[in-house]
């Protein structure tokens, strides 16, 4: 009996420690794997603070913004909303007709309206906790984001974007809602930096993707050169003239727009037009359009309904703290850009479900009069000093009455 309790003892012994050997050596062998991901994405600069960094540069400053004393404007939007809004611009000539008012330029490039769903909650949070609601939010509309196209691109950056912007709170009820999930989200926000294996496998996943359509007109070499020659010498005039400028991607002091002309030099004004003319070839723009079409079907509009309804919860959520909210939509280049009937009747369906949903009034500024090509620096995108000054003063003379009306 007690040579039959050794020899079983001995063999749990055993097995113990075979048990022990092998969860060792998966633990070293995770953690030896994180650490090669959280080495490559160092080196490439990816992680927390570099995914959606004017986002969270503006995050941060909510509370300071909420903490102005005059009426808050927030014109929230994409990066069309970041090249032609200028809340500096605006202020001024609101200021010149007796308004006072501070505005700010929320426009964030690579953000579809599932992703602005989860900022408008935490711009809502921010103003909710001091008792403060934005005189006016003006809200961009871009067709071309809401389409089936525009989401399946961002499928793989979407639990990486969501553990940036969304709460505890959220990421909770998540993991209660489905917890194979919830386990890995909460993995990529503690463990990974914010960084999913989709992110990562979709970056270089892409060298084996076919190509995107190409234009066949041939490259203008000698604008080339002369867009290289500008651009060094626009480079050396803004360091010249903002030698304080830190690099942030949305400024505070700012407004989370971009510079003004009233700040440039004479010949820096000069010079930006005939740089923007070399921005403009007909080989660039059609490579621009195509690659809209191709990542966002920017002349068909197939709208896809997870974002149309995430665009209207954005609507209601600025609705609870804002005492005035409006849609818009941008001046469309309609010399590249035009719609199929098809898509114009898709559009129109889409714009009146938001008005039946949410109430909100929708200025459809994609046909602006006065607006031109020169405006623009490429098929969809105002260009700085142009495009936004126009599209600005557009901004001031629709709203100025009703900012009068509570100004304090």
């Amino acid at each position: 009996m007690s040579s039959s309790t050794s020899n079983s003892d001995r063999s749990g012994g055993e097995s113990r420690r075979v048990y022990r050997k092998t969860f060792l050596a998966i633990t070293l062998g995770m953690a030896a794997a994180m650490g090669i991901i959280r080495l490559i994405t160092h080196l490439n600069d990816v992680g927390g603070d570099t995914i959606m960094s004017r986002i969270q540069e503006a995050w941060a400053a909510l509370p300071d913004i909420v903490a102005e004393e005059d009426n808050v404007v927030m014109v929230f939007g994409s990066s069309m909303t970041e090249a032609g809004f200028s809340p500096r611009q605006f202020d001024r000539q609101m200021k010149e007709q007796g308004i006072a008012v501070k505005s700010f330029n929320f426009g964030f490039g690579g953000v579809n309206p599932y992703f602005q769903d989860y900022l408008a909650r935490r711009i809502r949070e921010a103003f909710e906790a001091k008792d403060r609601r934005l005189s006016l939010a003006v809200l961009e509309f871009v067709p071309f984001q809401a389409t089936k196209a525009r989401y399946a691109g961002a499928v793989s950056a979407i639990d990486s974007f969501v553990t940036i912007l969304a709460s505890p709170e959220e990421m909770w009820d998540i993991a209660l809602q489905d917890p194979e999930r919830g386990a890995l989200m909460f993995n990529i926000r503690y463990l990974r930096d914010n960084v999913s294996a989709e992110i990562i496998t979709d970056h270089f996943g892409g060298v084996l993707r076919p190509d995107r359509p190409r234009s066949s007109l041939p490259e203008d070499e000698a604008m080339s050169e002369r867009r290289r020659e500008l651009g060094d010498q626009l480079n050396a005039a803004f360091e010249e003239d903002y030698p304080d400028y830190a690099g942030e991607d949305w400024s505070y002091g700012w407004q989370g727009g971009g510079t003004i002309p009233e700040e440039r030099s004479a010949s820096t004004l000069e010079i930006l037009p005939q740089y923007y003319e070399t921005l403009r070839t007909p080989r660039r723009m059609e490579n621009d359009k195509l690659n809209r079409i191709s990542c966002c079907d920017i002349e068909e509009l197939e709208f896809e309904e997870e974002l149309v309804a995430a665009y209207i919860r954005i609507v209601k959520v600025f609705q609870q703290f804002s005492d005035h909210v409006e849609v818009v939509m941008l001046p469309r280049h309609t010399e590249w850009i035009r719609y199929s009937p098809e898509a114009a009747a898709r559009l129109a369906a889409v714009l009146d479900r938001i008005r039946d949903e949410t109430g909100v009034t929708i200025r459809d500024d994609q046909l602006l009069p006065g607006v031109t090509p020169e405006m623009f620096r490429d098929t969809t995108h105002l260009a700085r000093y142009f495009g936004d000054v126009f599209y600005t003063s557009h901004l001031v003379d629709v709203y100025a009455p009703l900012l009068r009306s509570v100004a304090r």
